[in-house]
């Protein structure tokens, strides 16, 4: 707190100290930047390197990825750039500056800023690539001032044999000296209270510790950590930072010398990959062309699938219900009611794309079926379907009707009412992954906003696409059967999934929250069946009801979640450094979430089975399982690292595929074992 006190003092003071003499209308005075290429031509299908170079005035400069107590780091917004795509911005290794009791890693006098691309096969000698973004970097000195510009850089394109050096090759070999080496090993990590203790294996001889330089949210202050040798092993040790994210991320950039033949020269290693990439302030790829319209159909058939997993049949049912109920009446409101059906379902899947995209933009990783990792949601979500369930079984009617106010209320009742069945399908969608979805989800929500809402729009049509259908040909009913008494009967029968589905949210949010959790969603269960079925004026019992309720969900919401201690027999459970240590070895990866149906389907059928667990034991599969049912950001970064934001996912790791091979989310015994046997044979 002190530090960020005195860093405001500094601004006010220096702000008003120096506004008289010095002029600081415009950044371009202190700073400038401009694409550069490291050739003066590129390739069709190569790589090639280009880059943000940013030179500075005298006593200022500009920041790291970390900038440390005070500062920002850079951003870049790549626009699309046909032939073109963007793989990686990468971070020389910065300085420590010092600002009285302030700490900033950064850059002085100028910086090259390496990125990576590749060019299109497609793309033909003669023509011009043309890359753009908008850039902006805060440059500091006595005061900050943010720099923001719109870069451009056009390059030409010849044959391969024809690609020369740039006059800036030489500045980009001086920084891409300057790119740490990335090792996946993290080193040994000790929490000792108010300190924390990495060690780094034995050292060569001639190594000496220079510095080393924390990722964000790694749990440690931005001083310079104390280095002992103790039995030729090297020990840094810093002190803790006392904010609410420390030791989630323990990796950083460590420097040091090494001396051969009286000649000493700088290394850098970087030790994992950060829960962030480099590129995450905005190098996306090209999304458009080929790519973007099979993303879109196979997010579509994903939706259309997403109508036979078990998780939409409980709100299918009561669909299919009303449906029924009006298929003998006009072609009118058919239309009407599906019209609701599939307005619901959209806006539904539009306002989750846009709280993705929200969250994306604050720096959250985000998923599939993030909300029923909320126990308020589940609990919600719990006293929801007993409503339901009341409602079919003829203990409490829901009326939109008022009886009083005539046919117009009715017809409104209708389509309203289909609305709310539309949102609620996609609400208990979320738990499930159908074949073609995950691809496409994982592709949305590494694009711009844009692109994300379009791949969630053609989800949405694929799961409200057979009411659509309906909307156009209203005869389509015509297979249904007619309308009669035996739906009473029929009424019942649908209310069973609906309470089956209360079971599984319940324990779902046991597993979540606790087993007090639970016990309270019980306890509100317990009280709105009573306000249901109870004889009290009807605002009475919805007052009631609702005072209640909310009550409860704040109490839900205040406890705190406690990690889970489950474990499974014969799986290990998932985490980063384990992926590390496993490196090389035979390994099958589960991504499961206790509110994932396909997920326990699958588990139950397949990977629990006799044969298949003796077949991975003679092939010497080692089994690993992520449990997402809580938040967890290791897991969000494996699903990311191949494009998923949802489970059930599986990935063979083997020495055909070190990088691993997905598997299809919908799988069967026999397809499973033939998939582990063509891997291992």
């Amino acid at each position: 707190m002190l530090r960020q006190i005195f860093a405001l003092l500094i601004l006010i003071f220096s702000l008003s100290a120096h506004a008289a003499d010095k002029d600081f209308s415009s950044w371009r005075k202190f700073t400038e930047g401009k694409f550069v290429s490291e050739t003066m031509s590129v390739a069709p299908g190569s790589s090639a390197s280009v880059g943000l170079y940013v030179t500075l005035a005298d006593k200022w400069h500009t920041y790291w990825v970390n900038p440390g107590d005070s500062g920002a780091a850079l951003r870049l917004d790549f626009k699309n750039s046909p032939g073109v795509k963007v793989k990686a911005v990468r971070m020389p290794v910065p300085e420590r500056v010092l600002s009285g009791p302030l700490i900033s890693f950064a850059y002085s006098h100028e910086v090259l800023f390496p990125i990576e691309i590749e060019i299109d096969k497609s793309v033909m000698p003669g023509s011009t690539i043309h890359i753009e973004a908008d850039a902006e970097w805060l440059v500091c000195d006595e005061v900050c001032i943010p720099a923001i510009d719109t870069l451009v850089l056009d390059i030409p394109v010849t044959a391969l044999e024809e690609v020369r050096p740039s006059p800036m090759f030489g500045t980009f070999q001086k920084f891409w000296a300057r790119i740490p080496a990335v090792v996946p090993q993290f080193p040994k990590y000790f929490d000792a209270g108010d300190s924390v203790e990495l060690t780094l294996e034995a050292t060569a001889k001639g190594q000496k510790f220079v510095e080393f330089f924390p990722f964000r949210g790694s749990g440690v202050t931005n001083e310079k950590p104390t280095a002992e040798f103790e039995e030729g092993i090297l020990v840094l040790r810093f002190k803790k930072a006392n904010v609410a994210r420390q030791g989630e991320d323990r990796v950083g950039v460590f420097l040091y010398s090494q001396e051969e033949n009286g000649e000493a020269s700088m290394h850098a290693v970087q030790f994992g990959e950060p829960k962030w990439s480099f590129t995450e302030a905005g190098a996306a790829s090209d999304a458009s062309g080929p790519e973007l319209w099979w993303m879109l159909f196979s997010a579509f058939l994903g939706g259309l699938i997403l109508n036979l997993m078990p998780c939409v049949f409980p709100i299918l049912s009561i669909k299919l219900l009303s449906i029924l109920k009006i298929s003998s009446q006009s072609a009118h409101l058919v239309r009407k009611q599906n019209l609701g059906y599939v307005a619901g379902v959209m806006i539904s899947f539009l306002v989750i794309a846009l709280v993705l995209a929200a969250m994306r933009s604050a720096g959250h990783l985000v998923g599939w079926g993030f909300q029923l990792q909320s126990p308020v949601f589940l609990s919600f979500l719990s006293w929801l379907f007993l409503v339901l369930a009341m409602n079919l079984l003829g203990l409490f009617e829901i009326d939109f009707i008022n009886a009083g106010a005539g046919g117009r209320w009715t017809r409104l009742g209708g389509f309203w009412g289909s609305f709310f069945t539309g949102v609620l399908a996609v609400v208990v969608a979320s738990p499930c992954t159908a074949p073609f979805m995950g691809v496409a989800l994982g592709f949305g929500i590494s694009q711009p906003t844009p692109v994300l809402m379009a791949v969630f729009l053609s989800l949405g049509f694929g799961l409200a696409f057979p009411y659509a259908l309906m909307i156009v040909v209203p005869s389509a009913l015509w297979f249904l059967p007619k309308p009669g008494a035996w739906m009473e009967t029929l009424k019942k029968i649908m209310a069973v999934p609906l309470l089956l589905t209360i079971v599984w949210l319940l324990w779902v949010l046991s597993q979540v929250s606790g087993p007090v959790a639970m016990i309270a969603a019980i306890g509100g269960c317990v009280v709105l069946g009573l306000f249901c079925v109870i004889q009290m004026p009807r605002k009475l019992k919805v007052s009631g009801a609702l005072l209640t309720l909310v009550a409860m969900l704040l109490f839900i919401g205040s406890l705190k979640t406690s990690a889970k201690t489950e474990s499974h027999a014969g799986w290990m459970p998932y985490s980063e450094s384990m992926m590390a240590e496993l490196k090389g070895n035979p390994v099958f990866v589960n991504m499961t979430a206790d509110w994932c149906l396909t997920c326990k389907v699958n588990e139950k059928l397949i990977f629990s089975d006799a044969d298949v667990l003796e077949l991975l034991r003679k092939k010497n599969v080692t089994l690993v399982m992520g449990d997402w049912t809580q938040r967890n950001d290791e897991i969000t970064r494996f699903l990311s690292r191949f494009d998923r934001v949802g489970v059930p996912f599986y990935v063979l790791f083997s020495a055909r595929n070190p990088n691993g091979r997905v598997l299809p989310e919908v799988m069967t015994k026999s397809s499973f074992i033939e998939e582990i046997k063509n891997e291992f044979p």
